[in-house]
């Protein structure tokens, strides 16, 4: 989790600078018509920090999230921003493993070091955003179709072998149990926002931070246990087409 706030920390200062000269070739590229007073569009990437409310004894895991938005003017205030975001990286670390079902291998992956569920979904939120000044406030629903779920379990490796190195590297252990999880995700999205640099027509740099409740179970059958759901915080900035 430290190396994924480092990472959230590098992305903030190294796009801050150039986000001007992004935006403004993006808009050369698109032409004219890529944006206007009453409608533009935005490039975002950023952090996921995900959980599956319904495990215990587990924990969040981090992933990326990137995609397109549009924003609509309704009046000086008021927007409405329909978002595609392709890659919206979802799931749960420290998640058990029973079998691998090789009784040959089971024994190595006895003692986990590390193990995760991802998820990845591509999401499609449309939220009503309140802005006032360089504050901005959003929510609205979602709706994420699944495209692969993947567990992945890591173990210290064996001891030394003679002739060999002092330390042997960690074992992997990696499956796909997509058929196992439902491919359509629905729930809502809380958002506050603050345009970092100086608006040019209302539009600048954007700061995100993001909530999504997932309201359905991923899982297609029921786990004894109680629904699983979504619950993944987003930190993200917004680069919009100038115009």
């Amino acid at each position: 989790m430290k190396r994924i706030f480092a990472a959230l920390v590098l992305v903030l200062l190294a796009a801050a600078g150039p986000a001007h000269a992004q935006s403004s070739i993006v808009a050369q590229i698109a032409g004219d018509k890529a944006a206007s007073p009453k409608l533009y569009f935005s490039l975002k990437f950023g952090l996921n920090f995900a959980y599956l409310s319904g495990t215990p004894d587990t924990g969040r895991t981090g992933g990326f999230n990137a995609g397109l938005t549009a924003t609509i003017r309704l009046s000086d205030r008021l927007s409405l921003v329909p978002e595609i975001t392709p890659f919206s990286s979802k799931g749960v670390s420290g998640i058990p493993l029973d079998t691998t079902g090789d009784a040959a291998l089971d024994p190595f992956f006895a003692d986990l070091k590390s193990s995760e569920l991802g998820l990845s979904y591509t999401d499609v939120p449309v939220l009503v955003v309140y802005r006032l000044g360089r504050i901005g406030l959003g929510a609205g629903p979602y709706a994420g179709l699944l495209s692969t779920a993947r567990e992945t379990f890591v173990a210290k490796g064996p001891g030394p072998v003679t002739g060999g190195p002092e330390t042997a590297p960690d074992l992997k252990y990696t499956r796909r149990v997509t058929p196992s999880y439902k491919s359509t995700d629905v729930g809502l999205v809380f958002e506050g926002s603050w345009t970092i640099t100086k608006p040019r027509r209302g539009v600048g740099l954007v700061f995100h931070f993001r909530y999504q409740a997932g309201l359905v179970d991923v899982l297609r059958t029921p786990s004894p246990s109680g629904p699983l759901r979504n619950s993944v915080i987003q930190a993200y900035l917004s680069f919009p087409f100038v115009y």
